[in-house]
């Protein structure tokens, strides 16, 4: 093994159990299975999902240990509440009516493509716009809420330098679900130094016109997400803050 390929950490990203754990809590919150209500059994839910039962097996405990469920041995698992505690794992992949994968999956079709587009077309004032943004996040006394704000602004400036209007449309549409998600995410551990990292990473391939850097970095920004997302549900409940 080379020096370099020693250093090298591999990177956490969710698995088909939190995906499928992301929809069983949606199915929950939305109430399709109601409070009380036995779920189906392991095999059964397995099949409905087209997953392994393993997969199936660790969705439930997920679910289980963020409070929405509760398993009796011999007797099965049982809904005990409707509602994503704030602290809770299930709140960092269920956001209204879709799951935070499906999101992820969504962010990296749009934001991989108008990166690409926008360092083809950048222009001077889009330049000046994503260099004084950067600047403005780089401030240790930013608020999280301003910098949550600045992050918006930046894939929205990024979005329109994509020159193409219905991209930034769609992009535009995403935004409130965006702002929402953001507010939740930002105050895992280090989340804001790599975001910020990761935006330097993307406005520096957009600004120099690089455009396969420039995709290749969006989707990067949003595995970093994905990456500590992940970290985080790997932790008990309880040690979290």
């Amino acid at each position: 093994m080379t020096e370099s390929t020693s250093r090298i950490e591999r990177v956490a990203r969710l698995r088909v159990s939190d995906s499928v754990a992301a929809q069983l809590t949606q199915l929950i919150t939305n109430g399709a299975y109601a409070v009380g209500e036995k779920l189906p059994a392991e095999r059964v839910l397995a099949d409905e999902f087209g997953v392994s039962r393993s997969s199936m097996r660790e969705a439930i405990r997920g679910i289980e240990a963020s409070g929405l469920v509760s398993s009796s041995h011999g007797v099965g698992v049982f809904v005990v509440s409707n509602t994503v505690g704030a602290h809770g794992h299930s709140d960092l992949l269920v956001f209204e009516d879709f799951t935070v994968p499906e999101l992820f999956e969504v962010r990296r079709m749009i934001e991989r493509d108008a990166a690409g587009w926008a360092a083809q077309r950048i222009t001077p004032a889009t330049t000046a716009a994503l260099q004084s943004i950067m600047e403005t996040c780089s401030d240790p006394d930013l608020s999280d809420e301003e910098f949550v704000q600045l992050d918006i602004k930046l894939h929205q400036t990024i979005a329109k330098a994509s020159k193409n209007e219905l991209l930034a449309t769609i992009y535009g549409s995403l935004e409130p679900m965006l702002l929402k998600y953001s507010h939740r995410v930002i105050s895992l551990p280090g989340r804001r130094e790599d975001s910020h990292a990761g935006h330097g990473r993307i406005v520096d391939a957009i600004v120099a016109g690089r455009v396969r850097e420039a995709r290749d970095a969006a989707v990067a920004h949003i595995r970093d997400v994905e990456r500590d997302i992940a970290k985080n549900l790997a932790q008990p409940v309880a040690s979290q803050t």
